[in-house]
């Protein structure tokens, strides 16, 4: 090493000894290279005199012997000016002078341009007017300045007596008289043509050039300075080609002169002379160019042995720096040697380390492996089972009244059902969530009743808790906005999990679910409103560059304008979160053993801790956020708040959301407008119900509709309550005259009623109304509607007191008042059912009186509302009887799991009106009449539902109970259809389960795929497996199936299904 070192020393010295006599020998040619330079560029720096002269012979012609006059400047000469100063590149000015004292000219001063025109025969005064850069037009005013140009100067008569003309250096017009290179010639002995490029083209060439650390001066040979020197106190004079330097005083006084040389030399040489300037020598050459035609001098001063001593102290710096790196190398190599010993003993640690850890990660991965088994295994089998599930209650619900008990309690099944599919879905893509590569599936669904049936669904639980669980309406939004379009599963799995820790831990008191739309927010509005070219101008000349970008970015990042933000609320009344244990409760694995209250859980509170770890990934997937509510103080319980995206598919309703009513629950910080007052009398709801966080919601909600709540306590007595409010209400049942009005719903029931043509006295039939017409309803015009009665509900929880009593209540507030004006519904508890349970006490109610089944909220609620006048008239549901021998009582039952729509006109207007079921419809059409279809399972129930549910759409169906058997009975079949005259298919479509014994239906696919190929047939072969996995559909894909569906059979799916393969045939 140490002779290496040695070596690499000698070899530098020597290095820096030979660069040291190069530089020497170099130096001479790069001074003249340097000259060469100076020459070449001012050879590129040629002379406009041609250029003035074409113009001048130009104009001359123009002319044609016509008087030179102002009139004639302006429409001959002017206009061929303007084309050249806007043509001729470098051109600053431009300018016509003529012998009889009239001078016009162009020029550029800084980002305008300007015209000057004068008579110097008779004013000492020129004027100055602005002119347009595109036309050459003059505008504005004219500014009146003394004159800079006069007929009588040298440069004028030089060109006058020149032919080629005169070039000389000289100040332009401007503002700043900026020193320009000017060329006048003479035109046709009327003038002079000028034209003029700034000194500052000259001095970019010559500050392009690289004069190897030497200083250069530049002057005219009149000593007009172009380029001025940059060395340190010293002026450099020109004067008739002689320069002389001198060295100046700080203040500008000049101390001595340094040296004088003349430029000009005989034999072609450049004179030079040698000098000291503040203690550094220097020589100076000099020598005469010709720039654009201009006479001019330069000199070049060079520092004496400049480059020599920059040598020489760069050598004694590379000799250190050497010493130093032999220093270092010797260090580096001793610790290298060290840290080499040490590393080997830590890499055999770590080796032995490796081995221990790659045969726990081979066992970890076996065990990970054989769970993955286990979880398809039994994913195979439950999802079989609950397949057989939803078909017999396919076929159940089509054997039951579709208004009945029965039938709800069926579709509330089939939804609990479709529930643990979802589950089971969930568990299956827990693996997919940890790896991050869960996908959101996006469909379009009802968020309204999506909300409603996740409250129905748990509200059973709370009821066996002696909590209520409630959905709180807010503001009404939801509803107007309730059609979306995102992951309804996910979102579902969101609620359920919240909902169920909220019940779990949760004792007394309520739950509560909350759900907004959130309106767009003033920074949104301004990215949004970003796209135009108006905003997009505004925010350039507002913000700053880097906040106009910033800006921009957003706006490039709102892709979809439909996209809201919902925000839900979970809030109960439980034992709450430690403040301190708040953000440790989306780990994995993490539960919170101590509450707020320093209560310790019981076992039935037990659980994996998983949940909410689960939930924050989903909620981040969905674009959005989930935190905790900080309670008011003296609050039990926890709130949970979490927003998502999803996109709006009824755009124009968004625009509704601006103005709703002032129903928000004061944890969602908005404001609203309160809703609109109107001029008819208000309706009454009387609410005599169990739960203080349900009344004091409802009381809200439906106050902000513009209509009277009244709510009576629980323990008082009804019967003295109602006598309270009748006594207040009676006078509002007769006009001034004493006489009864007649209503909205006897006036509807007379019309309806009425089968012949109407009397004198009698309203015109409401089908005879027609818009725009002017004929209005008796007692609801507008002129009358103070006068109108009020109408009246009364809503009574059954099991809020004795039953026999709360009817007696009821039929004395009834008595005198007519029942178009008042109804009365019933609450009754569905996990007790008390007029189902007794019978004797149902047939209490009168006939006109209306039983729902408790939660009321949601689509309960609007029907209730739907009674009112204001909120479009009576009820015309056909609603279901309850189990009585009264067989005209009406019974609104709700079912949670029913198609319900929302108009979207104004807050909880939903329409839930029982329509026939899908699969109803479908085999009552039978579509797939005369269809002859191959079922292939193993499963013995599943084989006979799907054959049940195929008959009952019309179809002819075979089975087989493994892929072997589906492969030969298609051949039989394929091999008789060639014998035979005919060349039909063997079978319509073939159903193929995948997983079978003996043979797949993969194998069993490719088999009847390759045997297809030697008749030249296409049998449509449609997958059903239990496999959920997105997988799965590429696989059954691969193995030549046409379509994937996933167990439970859907009888709609399949049909879908089915047209769709009959289009692409056709």
């Amino acid at each position: 090493m140490k002779g290496i070192c040695g070596y690499s020393t000698a070899k530098l010295c020597k290095l820096i000894n030979e660069t040291k006599d190069g530089v020497v020998s170099d130096s001479f040619l790069e001074y003249k290279k340097s000259i060469s330079g100076i020459e070449a560029t001012s050879r590129l720096l040629l002379p406009l005199n041609s250029s003035a002269l074409n113009l001048a012979r130009l104009l001359s012609l123009g002319l044609n012997g016509t008087e030179v006059t102002f009139e004639a400047i302006q429409t001959m000469i002017a206009p061929t000016l303007f084309v050249a100063l806007s043509t001729i590149p470098h051109l600053e000015q431009i300018s016509y002078i003529g012998l009889n004292g009239l001078m016009f000219s162009y020029y550029n001063d800084k980002f305008r341009m300007a015209a000057v025109f004068c008579n110097t025969s008779f004013s000492s005064n020129w004027y100055t007017v602005p002119v347009n850069r595109d036309t050459g037009m003059l505008y504005g005013e004219a500014v009146a300045s003394k004159a800079m140009a006069r007929i009588n100067e040298s440069w004028f008569q030089e060109a006058l007596n020149r032919t080629n003309g005169y070039s000389s250096l000289g100040n332009g017009w401007n503002g700043d008289q900026d020193s320009l290179f000017l060329t006048a010639v003479a035109m046709d002995g009327r003038g002079v043509i000028s034209v003029g490029f700034p000194a500052k083209v000259v001095i970019d060439h010559f500050s392009a050039l690289d004069f190897n650390g030497g200083d250069f001066h530049l002057a005219t040979a009149d000593g007009d300075v172009i380029v001025q020197t940059r060395l340190p106190n010293t002026e450099i004079i020109v004067n008739n080609s002689t320069v002389s330097v001198h060295s100046l005083k700080p203040d500008g006084g000049q101390i001595r002169s340094i040296g004088t040389v003349n430029c000009v030399s005989a034999n072609e040489k450049l004179g030079s002379f040698p000098g000291r300037i503040e203690g550094v020598k220097y020589t100076f050459y000099c020598s005469t160019i010709e720039i654009a035609g201009v006479k001019s001098v330069y000199v070049l001063a060079y520092p004496r042995h400049g480059l020599l001593g920059l040598i020489q102290k760069n050598n004694k710096l590379s000799s250190m720096l050497l010493a130093f790196m032999f220093i270092s190398m010797v260090v580096a190599l001793g610790m290298s040697i060290f840290f080499s010993i040490r590393a080997a003993k830590r890499e055999m640690c770590l080796c032995a380390a490796l081995v221990k850890q790659m045969n726990a990660t081979q066992q970890a991965e076996r065990k990970s492996m054989f769970k993955t088994q286990s979880y398809l295994r039994a994913n195979h089998d439950i999802r079989s089972a609950l397949a057989a599930i939803t078909t017999l209650l396919d076929l159940c619900h089509d054997d039951t009244n579709p208004n009945s008990e029965l039938a709800a309690n069926l579709a509330q099944t089939k939804t609990c059902t479709k529930d643990l599919l979802d589950i089971l879905n969930s568990v299956l893509n827990m693996s997919r969530i940890e790896a991050g590569k869960m996908d959101l599936e996006e469909e379009e669904f009802n968020l309204a009743q999506l909300l409603e049936d996740v409250v129905d669904m748990f509200y059973p639980l709370g009821i066996r808790k002696g909590i209520d669980v409630l959905l709180d309406p807010c503001d009404g939004s939801i509803c107007k906005l309730s059609m979306v379009r995102g992951d309804r599963v996910k979102l579902k799995q969101i609620l359920c999990n919240l909902l169920s820790n909220a019940i779990k831990f949760t004792s007394e008191g309520h739950v509560s679910v909350r759900a907004v739309v959130k309106k767009r927010s003033l920074e949104k509005e301004i990215i949004a409103s970003n796209g135009n070219a108006v905003s997009k101008c505004l925010s350039q000349m507002l913000c700053k560059k880097e906040d106009f970008k910033d800006i921009d970015a957003l706006h490039r990042a709102e892709q979809n304008l439909n996209k809201m933000e919902f925000e839900f609320e979970v809030d109960d009344t439980g034992k709450g979160i430690p403040k301190d244990k708040q953000a440790s409760i989306y780990e994995e694995f993490f539960q919170v053993k101590e509450t707020a209250l320093g209560e310790g859980r019981g076992l039935e509170e037990e659980g994996c801790g998983l949940g909410l770890g689960i939930v924050q990934s989903i909620v981040r997937l969905m674009e959005g956020e989930i935190g905790i509510v900080e309670k008011e103080p003296g609050e039990r319980g926890t709130c949970f708040r979490f927003s998502v995206l999803l996109t709006a598919c009824q755009p124009d309703s968004a625009e509704a959301l601006e103005d709703p009513m002032n129903g928000f629950h004061p944890h969602f910080p908005f404001i609203r407008n309160p809703a609109t007052r109107s001029e008819g009398p208000q309706s009454h709801l009387i609410f005599y119900i169990t739960g203080e966080e349900r009344k004091r919601v409802l009381k809200r909600y439906i106050e902000n509709l513009n209509i009277k709540v009244t709510l009576i306590k629980q323990g008082k007595s009804l019967h003295r309550e109602l006598e309270k409010i009748k006594h207040k209400l009676d006078s509002s049942y007769c006009n001034p005259s004493g006489k009864p009005e007649l209503c909205l719903a006897d006036y509807l029931n007379k019309s309806a009623s009425s089968n012949s043509d109407p009397g004198p006295n009698d309203p015109p039939p409401l089908g005879n109304i027609k818009e725009g017409s002017d004929s209005v309803l008796p007692q609801y015009t507008k002129n009358n509607s103070k006068s109108a009665s009020a109408f009246t509900v009364l809503v009574i929880d059954s099991s809020a007191g004795i039953f026999s009593e709360l009817c007696s209540a009821v039929s004395s507030f009834r008595k005198d008042i007519p029942d178009t004006l008042c109804k009365v519904v019933w609450l009754d508890n569905p996990v007790t059912r008390t007029f189902s349970r007794d019978e004797q006490e149902a047939r209490q109610i009168p006939p006109c009186d209306h039983l729902i089944y408790k939660p009321f909220h949601g689509s309960r609620l609007t029907q209730v509302l739907h009674l009112l006048p204001e909120r479009k008239g009576t009820s015309v549901y056909n609603f279901p009887k309850p189990k009585s021998e009264t067989t005209e009582q009406e019974t609104l039952v709700s079912d949670p799991s029913k198609d319900q729509t929302c108009s979207g006109t104004e807050p909880g207007t939903c329409s839930s009106q029982r329509l026939p079921s899908v699969q109803q419809t479908l085999r009552a059409e039978k579509p797939l009449n005369e269809k002859r279809i191959l079922v292939v399972e193993d499963n013995k129930l599943l084989r006979k539902l799907t054959v049940t549910s195929l008959e009952k759409l019309g179809a002819k169906v075979e089975v087989c109970e493994n892929g072997k058997e589906a492969f030969d009975e298609v051949c039989k079949i394929l091999k008789q259809t060639k014998e035979g005259p005919s060349k039909e298919l063997p079978y319509d479509y073939i159903i193929m389960d995948c997983e079978m014994p003996v043979m797949d239906g993969y194998e069993a696919t490719r088999l009847i795929r390759r045997e297809e190929e030697e008749y030249d047939v296409h049998i449509p072969i449609i997958a059903l497996t239990a496999h959920a996995m997105p997988e799965e559909a590429n696989n059954t894909i691969g193995a030549g199936m046409d379509f994937h569906l996933t167990k439970p059979l859907q009888v709609d799916q399949l049909v879908q299904v089915i047209r769709t393969l009959d289009n692409n045939n056709n």
